[in-house]
């Protein structure tokens, strides 16, 4: 193709219209190869013979979306609209940017327009749908894919799109009908009803099987985020700490800034006995979350479980706590500012519960007495921990029982 047109173009014989048409195909032949400078080229080379073009300028206007040029993008896109007000295709690509740019306004109207030229298409109807499920309108993003279903039963991508707008409103029963239609009807767009599914599975504590579909789903899309991160979660609730942290290790190479991901494997590093690993990722914790004072003493016990006891980061991480409030009590027994007793007397005061109350103060006194190599002095309070923390005491709780099966194992 590209050849072809090439020769068509230096052929001294060949008549404007004839060089413009070759101009125009070696462009798209080239788009679609990716060599976008090249496409860009030849679309202003094409519409430097042909101003009146509005596919040429829609072309390029693509070419410059694959290149991440919105702006001009945007400018080619009104270029074409003003010469042909009766291209859908230039309306819905208009309005995809300024979906992106969160001008919803603009972007239903423009793909309100390219519904009204041309209904019959479902793909139009997705994206509508996506900009009015992005601006909160559920019902509205409901309608929209519905209405791509009906026009096509089998347009799979719209029944994925569905399925995760039911999720959005808690109706998992009409999501997960969705996204088995999906799978049973195509074997395209399964990465997305594989891990619609998966989320529904995990909500309803089908720990094996959410495992499994976002396996599936990461075949199909290994770039997906939130299926490792979610099949990190779901190993974990089956206390299987060791399977979630490979996960987190996925996701942060995917998004290396993401202090919710490192806090996460940061726990399961503790959890399972990787102090020197949850020292670093709690280290990041504390740097980039302050105000999570917790992980300012976790960082303090996994360092010093892993061998450095320096008492003088904890002591400036922590100067700031609230006096009043906890944790700043435990605080003050690792630095020696506070007897067991006298916490203790503190936080009968506080009249804290869950995981502040006593689930607290029997994990991390047994995690003080492990810090002062006092393991059969920790064991009670760690057992205490196991058995009474719940709820938001989910990380002391396995974290309690992780150490005692070690205990057990190294007796």
């Amino acid at each position: 193709m590209i050849a072809g047109c090439t020769e068509i173009i230096d052929n001294p014989a060949a008549t404007t219209a004839e060089r413009a048409e070759a101009m125009s195909y070696r462009g798209a032949a080239q788009m679609s190869r990716g060599n976008l400078e090249r496409a860009l080229a030849d679309f202003s080379a094409f519409l430097a013979m042909r101003p009146d073009s509005a596919l040429g300028y829609y072309m390029r206007a693509t070419a410059h979306e694959k290149q991440d040029d919105h702006e001009l993008a945007l400018a080619d896109y009104d270029k074409s609209i003003a010469l042909d007000p009766n291209y859908p295709f230039a309306y819905a690509a208009r309005g995809a940017i300024y979906a992106a740019k969160g001008d919803f306004a603009r972007a239903l109207k423009n793909h309100d327009e390219a519904i009204r030229l041309k209904p019959e298409l479902g793909a139009l109807y997705n994206n509508r749908g996506l900009v009015r499920r992005n601006s909160g309108d559920v019902k509205g993003a409901i309608a929209d894919f519905s209405s791509a279903i009906r026009l096509d039963p089998k347009n799979t991508l719209a029944l994925a799109f569905r399925g995760n707008v039911y999720l959005l409103r808690n109706d998992s029963d009409h999501a997960l009908a969705d996204f088995e239609t999906a799978l049973r009807l195509s074997t395209t767009n399964q990465d997305m009803a594989y891990y619609g599914r998966a989320e529904i599975k995990l909500q309803r504590g089908d720990n094996d099987g959410a495992i499994a579909d976002y396996s599936k789903a990461l075949e199909l899309a290994s770039d997906t985020v939130d299926a490792y991160v979610n099949r990190g979660v779901a190993f974990s609730r089956k206390g299987d700490y060791a399977s979630a942290i490979p996960n987190y290790d996925a996701a942060l190479k995917l998004t290396p800034d993401d202090d919710s991901i490192r806090n996460r494997r940061a726990h399961s590093h503790f959890i399972v006995g990787h102090f020197a690993e949850a020292a670093v990722d709690f280290g990041n914790v504390v740097e980039k979350t302050p105000e999570y004072d917790l992980a300012k003493l976790l960082r303090y016990i996994a360092r010093a479980r892993s061998g450095d006891f320096d008492m003088g980061e904890l002591k400036r991480n922590t100067d700031t706590l609230d006096r009043k409030g906890w944790p700043w009590p435990m605080v003050a027994v690792y630095l020696g500012q506070m007897t067991r007793d006298e916490m203790l007397a503190k936080m009968k005061d506080m009249r804290l519960d869950d995981d502040f109350g006593a689930c607290g103060v029997s994990f991390y006194l047994g995690q003080y007495l492990m810090v002062k190599h006092k393991p059969q002095e920790a064991l009670p309070y760690l057992k205490q921990a196991a058995e009474v923390c719940r709820g938001d005491g989910e990380f002391e709780r396995d974290a309690a029982r992780n150490e005692l099966k070690r205990q057990q194992s190294s007796n």
